[in-house]
C-alpha cells in the first residue's frame, strides 16, 4: 500500500502533545534503520490510564465486531 507523506503529516497533525516525544522517536528509528546495526526502542511500562484502558477495551470490541475503517476510505 502507497501512504502519501501528505498523510503522515496530516496524521502527526493529530498526535497529542503528550506522545510528540514519542512519535519523534518511532520516526527517528524508521529514518536511521538502515544506517544502524542494532534498532533499540525502550518499552514504555507505565501504568495505562483508565482512559487508556477504555480505549484499548473499546478497540478491542471493535475489532471483534469487525467495525473499522480502511486506510482507503479515509481518502474523500
Amino acid at each position: 500500500m502507497s501512504i502519501r507523506k501528505e498523510d503522515l503529516h496530516r496524521l502527526i497533525d493529530l498526535v497529542n502533545d503528550n506522545d510528540t516525544k514519542f512519535v519523534y522517536d518511532l520516526i527517528k528509528v524508521v529514518i536511521e534503520k538502515d544506517s544502524e546495526k542494532e534498532i533499540v526502542v525502550e518499552a514504555d511500562n507505565t501504568p495505562l490510564t483508565r482512559q487508556e484502558k477504555e480505549i484499548l477495551k473499546q478497540a478491542n470490541t471493535d475489532i471483534e465486531n469487525e467495525d473499522l475503517i480502511d486506510w482507503q476510505d479515509l481518502h474523500v
